[in-house]
């Protein structure tokens, strides 16, 4: 489940870098197991490629949400986060229906400010279909620190870790907190990891069938320590 270790020897200098591109390929399980435990590790300790894959899995919910095309983020396939353009370039070939959701999800992709010729269809979705949150206060994020973790449908320690690979993580990562809950009416276990910032926690609202594969992220949130 924990898939190959990176060599110790691997020059390091020699791996492609984390484009949109890479990660979409880890996102959609077609990378080389050797490959894909390298980019993990990367991304375990690079912020801007964790948000990045964030990202991908938010283009990837909001088409599944629709029904009109495949769950995979390499269907998306982005391939720069500063030029949207490419994102709806990338959607033409599907429904009409994914394309208008591929608009407004571009806003997550760091899309600039509209401009007087952006698509009606992109302001409206992006004002009317608010990312999924988690529905906790910080508070309440923070006090399952303080209780044993209840994982629901990852209680096994098999699945929770494939989960934790797909997340980015080790697969030996220490859980601080969890519970199920519903996000945005859809059944999810929240997981809270050490964040990637000194005195913060990540709380993540998965799938119950996370997986290395599709992790299923239906929210995210950084929550600062007290």
């Amino acid at each position: 489940m924990g898939g190959a270790e990176p060599d110790e020897h691997h020059d390091a200098s020699a791996d492609p870098p984390l484009t949109v591109e890479l990660l979409a390929d880890l996102q959609a399980g077609l990378l080389d197991d050797d490959v894909a435990a390298r980019v993990r590790q990367r991304i375990r300790t690079d912020p801007d490629a964790q948000r990045t894959l964030h990202a991908l899995n938010r283009v990837r919910r909001e088409i599944a949400a629709l029904g009109s095309a495949p769950p995979a983020a390499h269907a998306v396939r982005p391939g720069n986060l500063g030029r949207p353009a490419r994102v709806v370039a990338a959607l033409a070939g599907l429904a009409a229906a994914a394309v208008a959701v591929g608009l407004g999800t571009a806003a997550l992709l760091r899309a600039p400010a509209p401009t007087p010729s952006t698509p009606t269809t992109a302001q409206h979705i992006t004002v009317s279909r608010p990312p999924p949150a988690i529905p906790l206060s910080d508070q309440q994020i923070l006090a399952l620190l303080d209780h044993a973790p209840d994982y629901g449908p990852l209680a096994d320690p098999q699945r929770r870790a494939s989960c934790l690979e797909g997340l980015g993580y080790p697969t030996s990562a220490r859980v601080l907190g969890a519970r199920p809950l519903e996000v945005a009416r859809r059944p999810a276990v929240l997981l809270v990891v050490p964040g990637t910032a000194p005195g913060t926690v990540a709380a993540l609202a998965v799938a119950p069938t996370c997986n290395s594969a599709n992790t299923g992220l239906l929210a995210d949130r950084l929550v600062k320590r007290p």
